[in-house]
């Protein structure tokens, strides 16, 4: 891996909560990373969390392309490319899904929706975590954006966890209350749910 993918894979845990996100990856889940970047989470869950399959996908073509260095057997770490118009896939078959600062990626208007599909492909019973940046913390949010411009070249679209919350909520998942913390000087929320 190299270039920019491998910059923000070997730096993104100093800006990026993951340890948190590890924390609520049950011991031998199935877990599906939507957005999954070049699987850095997915590799880390299975060192960590001893996951039995680590699958997900992403947008970006150089991204899974890069997913290829981490030369795990297949069956248990795979890496998709979608289109946005694809996502998001059937998540049926997977107990712990994950959806890591993705939400602020999709425009606005999508992104209520784009939560409720992905539920409704989801499992009975199923763990979905979200984990994204707190658009209620001002000044670490234009920080996020500065960063995402920058980075990404987009103008990202942040949400209030409270308002995730009421939209899990609508779909009948039980939901935690969120939890929030900084890295730096960026404002991150967790939110669980589980699946009716």
């Amino acid at each position: 891996m190299s270039g920019l993918a491998a910059l923000k894979t070997r730096y993104r845990p100093f800006i990026c909560p993951l340890d948190l996100v590890l924390s609520e990856i049950p011991e031998g889940a199935s877990l599906y990373d939507i957005g999954c970047g070049t699987g850095a989470l997915l590799y880390l869950a299975l060192k960590f969390r001893s996951v039995t399959v680590a699958h997900g996908y992403d947008i970006s073509r150089q991204a899974v392309k890069a997913s290829k260095a981490f030369e795990i057997e297949p069956q248990r770490f795979q890496v998709f490319h979608l289109h946005p118009e694809e996502t998001p896939p059937n998540l049926s078959g997977y107990d712990t899904v994950t959806m890591i600062d993705v939400l602020h990626h999709i425009p606005l208007e999508r992104q209520n929706d784009f939560i409720r599909k992905t539920v409704a492909t989801m499992d009975s019973g199923a763990k979905l975590i979200i984990k994204d940046i707190e658009a209620s913390k001002i000044l670490g949010s234009c920080m996020n954006q500065l960063h995402d411009l920058l980075l990404a070249r987009e103008w990202v679209h942040q949400r209030r966890s409270r308002d995730i919350v009421q939209v899990l909520q609508s779909t009948g998942a039980i939901v935690s209350q969120p939890i929030l913390c900084w890295t730096l000087w960026y404002p991150h929320f967790q939110i669980v749910a589980l699946v009716p």
